[in-house]
């Protein structure tokens, strides 16, 4: 395509694009009746001196409970409008405007003018909302403007003084769940000078009946706890204009305090009397294999008792003493909701269940006594599932592979699981400059195939002693090992076998730890060609690289992750693990002698450190995701560099976007001409990365089915080398270097979730700095030619993978 015709086409894009943003805008109000306004925006203005508490999300959450929302924009982040869904519905008005709303397409929208009603109850929507949050006096005035018959909503609101808490005073009905409030005040909401809102007294009711509850009251509730608020004239909640506030905004002001107030809690009876029965476990009879509530009479099923447990079953689907373990709630002990909630969460983690109930019964003629059913239902033993991929790459023009897992989830009846996996895969060169047929270009580049297997464990294998971790911390021990081939047409052939044993548990909701006490990888090269040779044979970096290696080592990782507990929103991920390989074969040299001589190859020696550090900040329409990656791995001893395997590397979907997997780095090194079947992957000891991304929504298809979301992100970082090597100039890290060697990328993004179950991702992005361009410190904006082809293909790189790159 030549630069003239490129030239109409980009400014005919550009034009078609500014007439679907703006139609919609002129033509917006075109059936609107005299005296109606189109309603195009709600505005929220605090008017407050001095700071307030978490201004942010207290402005979000009123613009959540205005009752009428504008006409829902084609990009909602966008500050202008784009009523999209409207503008069709315009385009279609006189087929549409006689249907009823629940005949509506998905793809349209009526307009929505503009209630004045509607600003009143979302008026008062956010003075309860305000006074929910212990701003008792705030006042909310809401108004509008109108234009051309588009009518812009504004609420102003005032929130005035907040209160703090004094003193939270108890008053119980019982000696003994008085005892156990007393035991637990540490652990209150209610804290002396915190700013009172009403969901603190909501988090407190939950975690008194938490408490309470723990210890045996089965039948104690929420509602027999209730919270008096008390101050000096009650009067005040009534009536907005008392002079007591007058007086408490004239002395706070002297005082520079804010008013407080103090809270009675009352623990009492309610309605049910046996809310302050203590209720003892009795019998607990686990059912294997649940099909009906016929099985809880049928005499024909088999008993088996371990400990104090029944378990009942048609045939033995699991070993009872598995589940056993995994069982926290025993007759003679209290009733206690944790125990309950454990053991239902434990018991669904197995992953060999349909469903999981635990029934509590009392027993009518004795008061205070509990038995349990818990009602196992078998799920699917096997699974199976296959991949298919399409993909291109910086080596490759075309490739394709095929993956097939085959999963036993109960494997041995011990709840184990089994999972076997075969892959292979053809990548293929293009050759655009032959005179061939189009298929008759491509060539055999690439092949590669492999099986994995593992057996997944829930409980700790020797050589840890189980007394060491309780089963609360959800152990697991895992077996796997598997074989994997790279044949490169011509050129070379490597092969990895690997073996691990390693250990995981969860320290608490959002800690996890990982520790492999032994692994094993034995790298070998049955096939080089002469021209590999040769070029191993002047790289010494990559003649140590694709070295022959035995490896074993053991590795330690811990993760954070609090995404559950604050609910998906500003939310972390941190993971840092520990590695190391060739310090216990150095310190047996009988066995190191041994392998040598077996496996003709050397063992290898190093040590690395990796850190993947997330965060998440959640707005109203959209999300800022962050990450910084960093690793370093350090050779030493008889091994100048890191196996192939555990090299680092940048570049591609998961990386920088803005180059092709494999070929930024290290460094300032660049070498244009490589490419095809002698291209060697860029590799390095050491890598820096910081990725951000500003997620949005942009549309729903297929009634909702569909999540089309978009992005922009940038990305920076690179790759370097620890030791110098005269064979990439510019390779090793210096960090005086630093801002040189750093690459970085833009781009735009777009995502489709599918069905929260599948997300396909297409980003497309362009280098904006080059750590091999000298000049401006590497800074290329001044060469970014659109109209240039040459310009597009070498450096706009379009990347296509399932899920999101963190």
């Amino acid at each position: 395509m030549n630069s003239k015709l490129f030239n109409k086409l980009f400014i005919s894009n550009i034009l078609l694009v500014a007439v679907v943003f703006l139609l919609p805008a002129c033509n917006s109000t075109k059936h609107l009746k005299e005296g109606q306004y189109l309603l195009r925006k709600n505005k929220v203005n605090i008017k407050y001196e001095g700071k307030l508490t978490q201004k942010v999300e207290i402005k979000d959450n009123l613009n959540k409970i205005i009752v009428q929302k504008p006409n829902a924009n084609f990009l909602g982040f966008l500050p202008f409008p784009t009523p999209t869904k409207l503008w069709l519905y315009n385009l279609r008005y006189r087929k549409l405007h006689r249907r009823p709303d629940s005949l509506l397409p998905k793809s349209v929208e009526r307009p929505v003018i503009l209630d004045t009603v509607y600003m009143q109850r979302s008026a008062l929507n956010m003075k309860n909302y305000m006074f929910n949050r212990g701003y008792f006096y705030a006042k909310v005035t809401d108004t509008y403007l109108v234009k051309k018959k588009k009518a812009y909503a504004t609420y102003t609101i005032e929130p005035g003084i907040n209160y703090q808490i004094n003193d939270v005073r108890y008053y119980i009905d019982d000696s003994e769940i008085a005892r156990i409030v007393r035991k637990g005040a540490g652990g209150t909401i209610l804290k002396k000078d915190r700013e009172f809102t009403y969901s603190l007294t909501g988090d407190e009711r939950n975690r008194l009946v938490n408490d309470i509850r723990n210890n045996g009251y089965y039948k104690f509730t929420q509602e027999n706890i209730t919270f008096i608020i008390d101050t000096v004239d009650k009067s005040i909640f009534k009536d907005a204009e008392s002079p007591f506030k007058a007086a408490v905004d004239f002395v706070s002001a002297i005082d520079n305090k804010k008013p407080t107030l103090d809270l009675e809690v009352h623990i009492q009876l309610a309605d049910d009397s046996a809310a302050f029965t203590k209720y003892i476990i009795k019998n607990i009879n686990v059912y294997l294999d649940f099909v009906s509530p016929a099985d809880l009479k049928d005499s024909s099923l088999t008993i088996k008792r371990i400990g104090k447990l029944d378990f009942w079953f048609h045939s033995q689907y699991v070993h009872p003493w598995v589940l056993y373990k995994h069982i926290y709630v025993a007759p003679g002990n209290y009733f206690n909701q944790t125990d309950y909630d454990k053991t239902q969460a434990k018991l669904t983690e197995l992953g060999i269940f349909q469903y999981i109930r635990i029934v509590p019964r009392e027993m009518r003629r004795n008061r205070g006594v509990l038995d349990y059913d818990i009602l196992l239902a078998r799920a699917k033993k096997y699974d199976f599932s296959t991949l298919y991929e399409l993909t291109s790459g910086s080596t490759y023009a075309l490739g394709h592979s095929i993956g097939i897992n085959f999963r036993d989830k109960n494997f041995l009846k011990g709840a184990n699981l089994l999972t076997i996996g075969v892959n292979g895969g053809l990548e293929y060169a293009y050759n655009s400059n032959s005179s061939e047929g189009f298929f008759r270009r491509f060539s055999w580049l690439t092949s590669y195939y492999g099986i994995n297997a593992s057996i997944d464990f829930p409980k700790f294998l020797a050589p840890v002693a189980s007394s060491l971790f309780s089963n609360s911390n959800l152990p697991h021990t895992i077996i796997g090992g598997g074989r994997s081939v790279i044949d490169r047409i011509n050129y070379f052939t490597l092969s990895n076998t690997s073996a691990n044993f390693s250990y995981s548990w969860k320290e608490t909701q959002s800690k996890t730890w990982g520790f492999s006490p032994a692994f094993v990888n034995i790298i070998r090269l049955p096939y080089k060609s002469y021209a590999f040779d040769t070029v191993l044979a002047n790289n010494e970096y990559l003649k140590n690289s694709y070295k022959e290696n035995f490896i074993e080592g053991e590795n330690i990782t811990y993760t954070f992750d609090n995404i559950a507990a604050k609910r998906g929103i500003n939310h972390s991920y941190l993971k840092v693990g520990l590695e190391e390989a060739g310090a216990l074969l150095s310190l047996v040299n009988n066995v190191v002698d041994k392998v040598n001589n077996l496996y003709s190859i050397q063992y290898a020696q190093y040590a690395k450190f990796d850190l993947d550090a997330r965060h998440y900040f959640t707005f109203r329409k959209t999300v800022v995701a962050m990450r910084f990656l960093g690793g370093i791995g350090v050779p030493y001893d008889k091994s100048a560099t890191l196996p192939y395997i555990k090299q680092y590397f940048s570049g591609g979907p998961y990386s920088l976007r803005g180059w092709r997997i494999r070929t930024l780095g290290p460094g300032t090194y660049f070498n244009p001409n490589t490419g095809g079947a002698t291209q060697i992957d860029r590799t390095g000891d050491i890598k820096l990365e910081l990725n951000s991304e500003l997620r949005f929504p942009i549309t729903l298809l297929f009634s909702g089915a569909i999540k089309m979301n978009g992005a922009v992100f940038a990305d920076a970082g690179n790759i370097w080398l620890a030791k110098k090597d005269p064979a990439y100039p510019g390779g090793n890290f210096e960090f005086k270097n630093l801002g040189q060697d750093v690459a970085a990328d833009i781009g735009l993004g777009v995502r489709f979730d599918i069905a929260s179950f599948l997300t396909l991702r297409a980003d497309l992005a362009m280098p904006v700095k080059k750590p091999e361009v000298a000049i401006n410190n590497g800074w290329v904006f001044d060469q970014v030619n659109f109209n240039n082809p040459t310009w597009r293909s070498q450096n706009l790189i379009m990347n296509i993978s399932i899920g999101y790159p963190f």
